[in-house]
């Protein structure tokens, strides 16, 4: 079975301040609710729409089923902020759309295009062809070398956030 989501994967414990980052990426936070196990928030997700956050492995993570946040510009904010590499990434098999990004400080690659080529490549970027995608594979592959390897725990704290477009 294939995925269908976007994970955003944060450097460090930041599950306090994901109200203000869900405000930065342009929504109103609608009653925020926490639950103690993956299927709670499995469950929570599916019934509200919303995206759960949770603390794993030294990561913060955000599980997104509406496929939005991956490439929102606030992460090079906060990438700035936390001095924190930020991963978003997006698996969604129905369309076999596949994508990567990477934010550290500055932006490095959005959508499989690199929009910042300083430097020598990262190590984790060795034989990686950013302008085509390999599927749920490669994307778990890269998100792990990248040290942001996904997790979605059977116990752990996920904060379920339903979200709503601000109003104009």
């Amino acid at each position: 079975m294939s995925m269908h989501f976007v994970v955003v994967s944060i450097q460090g414990n930041h599950l306090t301040e994901m109200g203000d980052v869900f405000e930065k990426c342009g929504y109103a936070v609608e009653n925020p609710k926490t639950v103690q196990t993956a299927k709670q928030a499995s469950s929570e997700m599916a019934k509200s729409g919303g995206k759960a956050a949770y603390f794993a492995n030294g990561w913060t993570f955000i599980v997104d089923p509406e496929l939005l946040l991956m490439s929102n510009d606030a992460w090079l904010h906060y990438s700035k902020k936390w001095k924190a590499r930020i991963v978003g990434w997006l698996c969604e098999g129905t369309s076999a759309s596949y994508g990567l990004t990477l934010y550290e400080n500055e932006i490095v690659s959005v959508d499989g295009n690199v929009v910042v080529d300083k430097g020598k490549p990262l190590p984790e970027e060795s034989k990686v062809d950013w302008s085509v995608g390999d599927g749920e594979e490669a994307i778990l592959q890269i998100a792990e070398r990248l040290g942001a390897k996904y997790v979605f725990p059977a116990k752990a704290e996920y904060r379920i956030f339903k979200l709503s477009a601000p109003e104009a």
